[in-house]
């Protein structure tokens, strides 16, 4: 069954109304599940593949290195360019907004293992994983009882979102560990 189209009113009013559930959802925290719920994971990878290349063009990175780097097309780059030429005001608001200094001691974490200093080399391909596991590892006890239920209802969703899960419990042990001593 197709559905019928909204007419441009009736789109203009629920996008109006999305965008202020947003705006209203005040921390990480909340915006998580409600994304979670709300997209799926083709649609969260579109969505910060798009983020991620306008950001690799705002920082001046050529086409070729963001092509290899985030595995995409010629022409989705392209798109984006050009939808960063003609408009893009939200995107660089966003984008200025975010401090520096505390991206650059996010990262100086993730150097462990081979996997983490590709993660700390290539950080935008990662950024939603990196913010999610600091927000976690950030988090008390009650928080992050409230982020594993939220993990629990989406486990069904992707193995992303199993691997916090496995962050929360070892947070939890890590917790358990640092109170003790």
């Amino acid at each position: 069954m197709k559905t019928p189209r909204l007419s441009k009113e009736t789109q203009e009013e629920l996008f109006q109304d999305f965008c202020e559930v947003l705006a209203r959802l005040r921390t990480p925290e909340e915006v998580l599940p409600f994304l979670a719920d709300l997209l799926s994971k083709n649609e969260v990878t579109t969505l910060t593949k798009r983020l991620q290349i306008a950001r690799l063009l705002l920082e001046g990175k050529d086409y070729r290195t963001i092509e290899k780097n985030l595995r995409t097309s010629h022409g989705t780059i392209a798109k984006i360019a050009a939808w960063l030429a003609d408009s893009g005001e939200g995107f660089r608001l966003a984008a200025e907004r975010i401090p520096k200094k505390q991206r650059k001691n996010v990262w100086s974490r993730y150097e462990k293992s081979e996997w983490d200093k590709l993660k700390r080399r290539y950080p935008m391909m990662f950024w939603p994983q990196l913010v999610l596991e600091e927000v976690v590892r950030s988090a008390d006890k009650k928080e992050n009882e409230r982020f594993r239920k939220a993990v629990e209802a989406l486990d069904h969703k992707s193995k992303f979102y199993r691997h916090f899960g496995n962050l929360l419990s070892s947070s939890d042990k890590n917790s358990t560990k640092f109170n003790a001593t």
